[in-house]
C-alpha cells in the first residue's frame, strides 16, 4: 500500500460503471450491515493488520462491539459512490483516508460532518489543527526532501533550493500522482511563503512554468513508495521528494540518505464517518475510543511507521522512532500544509493540466 497514498480526483465516472457484483465483493457482501457490527474500509496488508491488532480488537474487547475491516486500497471514493448509487451503503468508517480524497469526498457528500460536540471534545484532546469537520487526522506523513549524501554534499532545505538546478544540478525524482503537492512546491519555489500555502490559491500558469524549468532534471516520476525507494537504491536519482517514513527506512537499511524536513509538506490521513453509515452510533464510539487511547495509537504508529495525532502517544514510543514522525513537534513546525479545499473546487482543471504536463 502506498500512501495513498493517496491522491487523485474522485472517480465519479468510474464509480458509475462499477457493477453490482463488484460492489458486493468490494464491500464484503451484503450481510454485514444489520447486526451492529462497525464496517471499516482500510488499506490492506500490514495497514489493516495494525488497525485490527491495536485499534479494532481492543475496542471490541472493551465494548463488545464487533469491527469488520474491508480492504479497499485506493478505492474508497469509487466504492462509496457505487454503494450510494445502489442505495446500499454498507461501510461506516474510512481508515486513514488521504487528505485530498477526504476533502473531495466531503465536498461530494460521501462522508459526513461530525457532531459539533464531538469535534470540540476531540480538538481539545488531539489539538485543533488535527480535527476537521469531517474527521480527525491519522496515518500522517511528511513529503520531505531526501538526498543521497554520496552525491549531494548540501541537501536542499527549501523548495527554492530544491528547484535551483544551477546550485544543485543532481538528478531528481518527484511523485506523479499528486498534482496539488507538486504545484504547491512550485509555488513555494516561486516565492510564495510556506506559511501562506494552506490558504493560497495556486497560480496555475506560474506553477506549471516553474515545474517546466525543473522537469529536465526529474529522471523518475514515481507512483509508489517502492518505486521511490528503488530509484535511490539503483542510483537512478540523487535527490527527490519522498515519503518521510520511507526515506528514514532507507537510511536505517544502510542507504546514504539524508532527510530534510525544511521545505516539506505535512500530509494527513483522516478517519471519516460515511454518509448514511448503517451503524453511526457504534462507529462514533469507535472513533471516540481511538481518540482516547494514545498508547494504542503509539503501537499502531510503530507497526505502520505512520504518525498519529495524540500528543501523548509519543510517551509510549521509542525515542529515536518518534523523532522521525511528521507529528513530532520539531518536524511539524517545519512542514506546511496544502489548500485541499481549493483543490476540491478546482480538481478537474488541475488534474487535466497535470496530465498534459506529464505527457508533454
Amino acid at each position: 500500500m502506498t500512501p495513498r497514498r493517496r491522491e487523485g480526483a474522485v472517480l465519479k465516472s468510474a464509480a458509475a460503471a462499477l457493477s453490482v457484483a463488484v460492489l458486493a465483493t468490494a464491500c464484503g457482501g451484503s450481510d454485514s450491515g444489520d447486526d451492529g457490527t462497525v464496517v471499516v474500509a482500510s488499506w490492506g496488508a500490514y495497514f489493516t493488520e495494525a488497525t485490527r491488532m491495536y485499534l479494532a480488537d481492543p475496542f471490541t474487547e472493551e465494548t463488545g462491539i464487533e469491527v469488520q475491516i474491508v480492504d479497499a486500497p485506493g478505492k474508497f471514493a469509487a466504492n462509496l459512490e457505487a454503494q450510494r448509487q445502489a442505495d446500499n451503503v454498507q461501510w461506516d468508517l474510512l481508515d486513514s483516508n488521504s487528505a485530498p480524497d477526504a476533502y473531495q469526498m466531503a465536498h461530494d457528500g460521501l462522508i459526513q460532518t461530525l457532531p459539533e460536540d464531538l469535534r470540540t471534545e476531540w480538538a481539545g484532546i488531539l489539538g485543533e489543527e488535527n480535527v476537521e469537520e469531517f474527521g480527525y487526522t491519522f496515518s500522517n506523513l511528511g513529503y520531505v526532501i531526501a538526498c543521497n549524501t554520496e552525491e549531494v554534499s548540501d541537501c536542499p532545505d527549501s523548495q527554492e533550493a530544491y528547484f535551483d538546478t544551477e546550485a544543485h544540478p543532481q538528478r531528481r525524482q518527484m511523485i506523479s500522482t499528486l498534482p496539488l503537492l507538486n504545484l504547491s512546491l512550485a509555488e513555494m519555489a516561486s516565492g510564495v511563503p510556506a506559511e501562506d500555502i494552506p490558504t493560497h490559491e495556486i497560480d496555475l500558469d506560474r506553477a506549471f512554468a516553474k515545474l517546466e524549468e525543473l522537469k529536465p532534471e526529474i529522471k523518475v516520476w514515481w507512483e509508489s513508495g517502492d518505486q521511490m525507494e528503488q530509484a535511490f537504491r539503483n542510483g537512478e536519482v540523487d535527490m527527490g521528494i519522498a515519503y518521510s517514513g520511507r526515506a528514514f527506512g532507507l537510511a536505517e537499511n544502510g542507504q546514504p540518505i539524508q532527510v530534510q524536513w525544511g521545505g516539506g509538506v505535512y500530509n494527513p490521513g483522516f478517519w471519516n464517518l460515511v454518509t448514511d453509515a448503517p451503524h453511526e452510533e457504534e462507529a462514533l464510539q469507535f472513533l471516540e475510543w481511538i481518540v482516547e487511547n494514545p498508547e494504542a495509537q503509539a503501537k499502531w504508529a510503530e507497526h505502520t511507521k505512520y504518525s498519529v495525532p495524540h500528543p501523548e502517544a509519543f510517551d509510549y514510543m521509542d525515542e529515536e522512532f518518534k523523532t522521525q514522525l511528521a507529528d513530532w513537534p520539531d518536524n511539524r513546525a517545519q512542514l506546511t500544509t496544502l489548500n485541499y479545499g481549493w483543490y476540491a473546487e478546482n480538481s478537474e482543471e488541475v488534474n487535466r493540466r497535470w496530465q498534459e504536463f506529464l505527457r508533454g
